[in-house]
């Protein structure tokens, strides 16, 4: 390994919430976390002698608590050197985020580890720090110790494991958003989330076991986490009717164009394959009404001003009221002297299909519906053996499964809407990796290539 990752602190992401469920996935990081267990026993053996031996499930719980505090700052040394991991060492609580192991031993494990006996990590107590997920939170990280034995046994990410046990439920529920704020609600027991539940196991179970590979570092130089690919499917306004987009992915967070680039699946260069003008179709298909050819966003009288009628058709869809002044960003986007009124007219007599859709909050229902297109595509490839990564509306793919993953995502949309729609398909036009060149295109011509 070359060495530990200097960020700048004006570029290092915010302080995150420490995970009790990373483990060790190799015998190197294994390794790490005994040399740090053995030393932990050996001091306490000195400074804090024990009356009598641990049972076996105590030591079990101790062995289990410092893997997880190594293993999360491993992580954090890896990904985002400068920040910490906050953690509570409150006696009030009996565990952390769900894992029954993090009991009260936690406090003393991360109190040692601090001691400069030890030097194993660095620990910033509750009183020193603003916690921004409420209370007060000590925050723990690497120290310059902990990392170089890190570099001696070249630690990288993918000696870093994650208990899927541990990472929460991947049907999340979310209530009305009120002063911009949301919170998460109890998940109903039964169908449809009995179904929602079992589908999403199934899809990380699949993506955690495929071959994904980023080798190239984030926009920061940091490297990217291809092990983080745990998905949620999140629903909105306290229904399951609504929303249920799929997050999360390490993919998720990259650039269109660092995705097409960079991401490798099954050695594969990938490709993006996108629902054409997905909202606008799902609400035609809503109705019961053909869209009119060509162009959604081509407004007459409007042709010069596709983006912004793409912006203001997208909100006039999520909006519950009719719109009376341009969204945020989105003036700019019309010459000055036209008025948001002339400029909805002119949309609403062009989609007059769907004129009782807009203006009408449809939006998030229709995100409901995009995301059972998404998740009945996911399913039916991954039923198929091919490996797909969701954003959204759209799915990465290995260009070698382009073809069969357009005709899937084609027929999930009609499955669920009725409706025909076109799946747009892009490409970065690069080598491969291994300087290896691009397949033949021949056989898929309508993969449009960019210049990479």
């Amino acid at each position: 390994m070359d060495g530990m990752i200097e960020v700048a602190e004006d570029s290092a992401p915010k302080d995150t919430r420490f995970s009790p469920s990373r483990w060790a996935a190799t015998e190197k990081a294994r390794a790490l976390v005994e040399e740090v267990r053995s030393q932990l026993l050996s001091y306490e053996t000195k400074f804090h002698p024990r009356k009598r031996q641990r049972r076996l499930a105590d030591q079990e719980r101790f062995d289990r608590i410092v893997s997880a505090i190594v293993c999360d700052l491993a992580h954090c040394a890896l990904t985002a050197p400068s920040t910490w991991r906050h953690i509570s060492l409150s006696k009030r609580e009996s565990a952390q985020d769900g894992a029954s192991f993090m009991t009260e031993a936690r406090i003393d494990i991360i109190r040692w580890m601090s001691e400069p006996e030890m030097d194993w990590l660095e620990l910033r107590k509750a009183a020193q720090v603003r916690n921004p997920f409420g209370g007060q939170q000590s925050t723990i990280r690497a120290s310059a110790r902990l990392r170089r034995y890190m570099e001696d046994l070249e630690i990288g990410l993918e000696d870093l494991g994650r208990d899927p046990e541990l990472l929460g439920d991947p049907v999340i529920l979310r209530g009305p958003k009120l002063k911009g704020q949301t919170k998460t609600l109890p998940v109903p027991e039964g169908e449809p989330v009995a179904t929602f539940r079992s589908e999403m196991l199934r899809l990380n179970d699949w993506l955690a076991r495929a071959d994904i590979v980023c080798d190239y570092p984030d926009e920061h130089g940091r490297p990217r986490d291809t092990g983080d690919r745990w998905l949620r499917r999140i629903f909105n306004n306290g229904r399951l009717d609504e929303g249920g987009r799929l997050y999360g992915g390490f993919w998720q967070s990259m650039g269109k164009d660092a995705r097409l680039e960079d991401l490798t699946i099954g050695e594969e260069p990938v490709v993006s394959l996108d629902f054409g003008q997905c909202a606008i179709n799902i609400a035609y298909a809503e109705m019961g009404a053909e869209p009119p050819m060509g162009d959604l966003y081509l407004v007459p009288g409007l042709e010069d001003c596709r983006e912004g009628v793409k912006a203001l058709l997208n909100a006039q869809l999520h909006r519950p009221k009719e719109l009376i002044r341009f969204p945020r960003g989105v003036r700019q986007l019309f010459p000055k002297h036209y008025k948001v009124g002339d400029v909805v007219e002119h949309i609403l007599r062009h989609h007059s299909a769907i004129r009782s859709l807009l203006h009408a909050g449809f939006g998030i229902r229709g995100f409901f519906t995009e995301s059972q297109i998404l998740m009945r595509s996911l399913l039916e490839l991954m039923d198929r053996g091919v490996v797909a990564l969701p954003i959204h509306d759209c799915l990465v793919i290995a260009l070698p499964n382009a073809s069969v993953a357009r005709d899937v995502m084609q027929a999930s949309f009609k499955e669920v809407t009725g409706a025909l729609v076109d799946v747009e398909v892009d490409g970065v036009c690069a080598p491969m990796p291994s300087g290896g060149p691009w397949p033949s295109m021949e056989a898929m011509p309508w993969i449009r290539l960019q210049t990479g």
